[in-house]
């Protein structure tokens, strides 16, 4: 089997709109979070904060045709992640499939903070748009069933991530591109929200509104962004001299099947998913050095996320830092895994871990090491990336440095010996 490489990633969130941004701003413990009242809803809305983004976006160059304020709102935020992901993937180069999580249709001016499509205007999703993107120049032509859209809610970005990467290994494809969106921070999203009481209704400040696994958490802050990342075989990047940003070496998902929106109360499926996606990774959970909690910021979720921790990692929970991007950029639903995926890749190749913002108040529940409010010098070689959905579906991906070295790992079946002893930048 193939070991799968991270040759390009691009990013828009409430804390940047480029890689360069996005990093700067996310080791410096800012939060995108605001007040919305009086912005994206009426002044007398119950939910106060969001995290949209509302910098400026450069149109997709195929669509350059267009004013960007009548370009819906999730393709200028899918469009931008894109060309930063493949500016330096040679153009021509052949891409096998395109995966992508998130809604595919666009809803004029539902879509987000953008104003309604031209008139007359018919807009294709995301995934058509990355498509077009792509064939443009000259990377196509891609099938029609080369195209995969996954919308599961908040694990759509890492299914996505894990299809692209399982079909890489395997050797059916070489090259993917995967990409998820989440625009959307209207009225009507937040009020549905609201309505299931997962929301931070708070009136304080709002960079503070999103709390994951400090002792006075009150609910998610809504987010929007965008990441895309290329996958490839290691031995064909390697060939053509491509800089590799990271790996993915191992991805498990599970589902608990249990309430609409609720995981189990035992955290079994949860804490299933971290271990099967680090033993398909053929590593050990000693092995790695830091989790991308999926952190969202509930009572519920941190309390069960902090428990399932515990049962897949023993006695060594507490030894392993573990961080909430949430905390930051808010929950970006079908975005999310993708944008952590990017955070972990900056985290490895930086050597050092993001923080959990606004930290401040121990809960009994939560007693892991969560690298309260800034950042933290580290020595990392892995870290493993958690995203968990209505429904208790669990979802988890392993990133890896692109420097480290594969030797000492526990080899979960026999194709892992010789793929290992490949892995070795």
């Amino acid at each position: 089997m193939c070991q799968v490489v991270i040759t390009g990633a691009g990013v828009v969130s409430s804390i940047g709109a480029t890689l360069a941004e996005f990093k700067q701003r996310m080791f410096a413990s800012e939060s995108g979070t605001i007040n919305i009242r009086g912005k994206l809803v009426a002044p007398n809305f119950p939910v106060s904060v969001a995290a949209p983004v509302l910098q400026g976006l450069k149109p997709p160059d195929i669509l350059s045709d267009y004013k960007p304020a009548r370009i819906p709102h999730v393709l200028q935020l899918a469009g931008t992640a894109t060309q930063e992901a493949i500016q330096y993937l040679p153009e021509e180069l052949p891409v096998d499939a395109v995966v992508y999580g998130g809604q595919e249709a666009t809803e004029s001016s539902a879509d987000g903070v953008a104003g309604p499509c031209e008139e007359g205007t018919e807009w294709q999703g995301p995934l058509h748009l990355i498509r077009r993107i792509l064939e443009d120049r000259g990377h196509g032509p891609i099938d029609e069933r080369d195209l995969v859209s996954i919308n599961n809610v908040t694990v759509s970005s890492n299914q996505a991530i894990g299809m692209a990467f399982h079909r890489i290994r395997s050797g059916l494809w070489q090259r993917a591109v995967v990409s998820a969106v989440y625009g959307r921070c209207g009225a009507k999203d937040l009020m549905n929200f609201h309505l299931l009481g997962t929301l931070n209704t708070d009136d304080g400040p709002a960079a503070r509104a999103s709390r994951p696994f400090s002792k006075t958490r009150s609910g998610f802050v809504l987010g929007e962004g965008a990441a895309t990342l290329v996958l490839e075989a290691r031995t064909v990047a390697e060939k053509r001299g491509a800089k590799i940003l990271g790996a993915v070496t191992g991805y498990a998902t599970t589902s608990d099947a249990y309430r609409i929106t609720d995981g189990r109360s035992d955290a079994l499926g949860a804490a299933t998913a971290m271990r099967k996606a680090i033993r398909d990774a053929g590593l050990n959970s000693d092995q790695i050095q830091a989790i991308s909690a999926h952190g969202t910021s509930t009572r519920m979720n941190d309390r069960l996320e902090t428990k399932a921790i515990k049962q897949a990692f023993g006695s060594g929970a507490y030894l392993v830092p573990v961080i909430s991007l949430k905390s930051q950029i808010g929950h970006c639903l079908a975005a999310a895994g993708a944008l952590e995926a990017v955070a972990s890749l900056l985290m490895l190749s930086e050597q050092k871990l993001a923080p959990t913002i606004n930290y401040n108040d121990a809960d009994a529940e939560c007693d892991l090491d969560y690298v309260p409010n800034v950042a933290r010098p580290a020595t990392l070689q892995r870290i493993l990336s958690n995203n968990f959905g209505f429904g208790g579906q669990n979802t988890c991906v392993v990133f890896e440095d692109s420097n480290a070295c594969s030797d000492g790992r526990k080899n979960s079946n026999e194709n892992f010996p010789a793929r290992l002893s490949r892995y070795v930048s």
